[in-house]
């Protein structure tokens, strides 16, 4: 019998109750809840997948704002999994715009015949363990209830957009969006004026085609960050060919670490030995060339400049000087140049931009840069913004303001444990994880990409896939041995909790002051939310604790 139920705050709803209980239920439907849904029912079990959006995509079906594009090379940012995806699809630059990884995305859905064990438009709003019954038990907003015996999580780690902390933003008349929200029918910006809010990756790559557009673009910066040229291109025949005859060894080498895949995929022999030495290997005129080399070659190939980068601070603040020189070099008006100028925090400290004309974009006469550190943002009115007791009148407001990173796509949901307890109040003093798949009084939670894990600081797609056979090879090992429930002992979730905490120990993110370590979100928990230890040693650790018959999980 169905029966009403007030859903997340809403107006009640009613709940339709399911017909069986599903072996697995996955949340999301990006790259790796799409792999999770794959590999579960090559197993052979009765799965589904839950997904917010109409279609496949994660966060490529959200941001879709203009000029969104993956800062990873396109070659290495897909499926490694099957010869039947490499040969059937091809990129067409090095790197790939929204429209085209979502096609991407939903040619492999359709090809594996995933989209049968979708559910769109499915927002899930609850998910409760009940340790009676060793399942989990789950409601969408709109009323759907699932009941599994598993609950695999692949909301993503970029998935929970924030608006930024200005009072007064519902007062504002004009036109609102965040970037992460973008409408699916293009606004016409077209002589109107534009305010942007935030100039991370979101923001430089969606400004030059504003100022395209726009009457007056109006950015506003508070926190400058350092900006590679991503000397984007398409990708020739020769460039295919040569892929074919070397995929298989870069992705070999993607798992060592030998290179990250995020710009140095075509680089030489020569320029990718230099990451092998540290910075005073060279003399500080050869440092320096190798630094212009990297920024012409474009993407973000500045971290592997050195082998140094991260935890020698003279080396760092030697790519920052360039950097800065670069940007004074590009920008003609000094004091705007200046405003754009990172000062305060060291080079990788904050996620690195790549993209197209972000700086010469403020040389045209329609942009301005507007330094909100010094005079912050007071408030939204009906006509725009004040900003040093000045109203600054707009048309069209855009937040590229970021996410709620890695943690804020379970936190926003009801996710209550064996004991009733909810996720985010676990997690309101530290996103403590084993691994980071699973949390200590969840049983039965496995998370793909989730806090303490590699997550946003490696190849997102080659890190998801390791993650999804990892957690398929663990139920399956569950089921071979009729176990029903997985917990994790604190004690090993304790001391993963603290490798991550030392992976950050002597290295410049260890003082770093960005949403890596959650500061952009009021009243979050302070600390570093992503593994920094390497995927090659994240590889290591996980693989020794699968051989161990999963050494820190408990099995009932």
């Amino acid at each position: 019998m169905n029966v009403r139920e007030t859903v997340s705050g809403n107006e009640s709803v009613e709940l339709r109750r399911p017909a069986e209980v599903l072996d697995a239920l996955v949340l999301g439907g990006g790259f790796g809840g799409m792999y999770m849904l794959y590999r579960l029912r090559e197993l052979g079990l009765k799965v589904t997948a839950l997904e917010a959006g109409s279609d496949v995509g994660g966060a490529w079906y959200w941001n879709r704002y203009p000029g969104a594009r993956c800062d990873v090379e396109s070659l290495v940012y897909s499926y490694s999994f099957s010869p039947i995806i490499d040969a059937e699809w091809r990129w067409s630059e090095r790197y790939a715009a929204q429209p085209e990884i979502l096609r991407y995305m939903s040619f492999v859905c359709d090809r594996l015949d995933l989209r049968k064990d979708i559910h769109f438009n499915s927002r899930l709003a609850s998910a409760r363990y009940d340790k009676e019954t060793n399942l989990w038990t789950f409601v969408t907003e709109g009323g759907d209830v699932y009941t599994a015996r598993h609950f695999i999580s692949s909301a993503g780690p970029i998935s929970a957009p924030i608006w930024p902390d200005i009072p007064g933003r519902e007062s504002f008349k004009g036109e609102l969006y965040h970037t992460a929200l973008w409408p699916r029918n293009e606004p016409d910006l077209a002589g109107k004026r534009v305010g942007v809010i935030g100039t991370g990756s979101s923001g430089t790559q969606l400004i030059p085609l504003v100022a395209e557009q726009a009457k007056h673009l109006t950015v506003f910066v508070r926190t400058p960050n350092y900006h590679a040229l991503a000397n984007n291109r398409p990708l020739t025949d020769a460039d295919q060919e040569r892929w074919g005859h070397m995929r298989d060894s870069v992705r070999r080498r993607l798992r060592t670490w030998e290179i990250l895949g995020s710009g140095d995929l075509f680089m030489s022999e020569e320029e990718l030995a230099t990451r092998k030495h540290p910075g005073d290997h060279y003399t500080a005129e050869q440092r320096r060339e190798i630094l212009r080399r990297r920024w012409e070659f474009g993407g973000a190939v500045m971290p592997r400049a050195f082998a140094d980068v991260m935890t020698n601070e003279a080396v760092n603040e030697e790519i920052c000087s360039f950097l800065r020189e670069k940007i004074a070099e590009i920008v003609k008006d000094p004091e705007t140049a200046e405003i754009l100028t990172p000062r305060t925090f060291k080079f990788g400290t904050k996620r690195i931009c790549v993209g197209t004309n972000f700086y010469e974009t403020f040389n045209r006469d329609n942009v301005e840069a507007v330094d909100v550190k010094a005079n912050p943002i007071e408030r939204f009115t009906e006509k725009g913004v004040v900003v040093g007791g000045k109203e600054i009148e707009l048309d069209v407001v855009i937040c590229a303001s970021g996410f709620d990173a890695v943690t804020g796509a379970l936190t926003v949901l009801d996710i209550r444990g064996a004991d009733g307890q909810a996720i985010k109040d676990v997690w309101s003093h530290g996103s403590e994880t084993y691994l980071g798949f699973g949390v200590a009084g969840f049983p039965n939670l496995h998370m793909i990409g989730g806090p303490g894990s590699p997550s946003v600081l490696v190849n997102v797609v080659m890190a998801n896939e390791y993650q999804v056979d990892w957690i398929a090879n663990l139920i399956d090992f569950m089921r071979r041995n009729n176990h029903q429930r997985i917990d994790v002992d604190p004690d090993a979730q304790a001391k993963w909790a603290q490798t991550v905490r030392d992976a950050v120990k002597g290295t410049v993110l260890e003082n770093a002051e960005s949403w890596y370590v959650g500061i952009n979100v009021p009243g979050k928990a302070r600390g570093i939310l992503a593994y920094a230890g390497g995927i090659a040693n994240y590889i290591k650790a996980c693989d020794a604790v699968a051989e161990s018959g999963y050494e820190g999980f408990r099995f009932s």
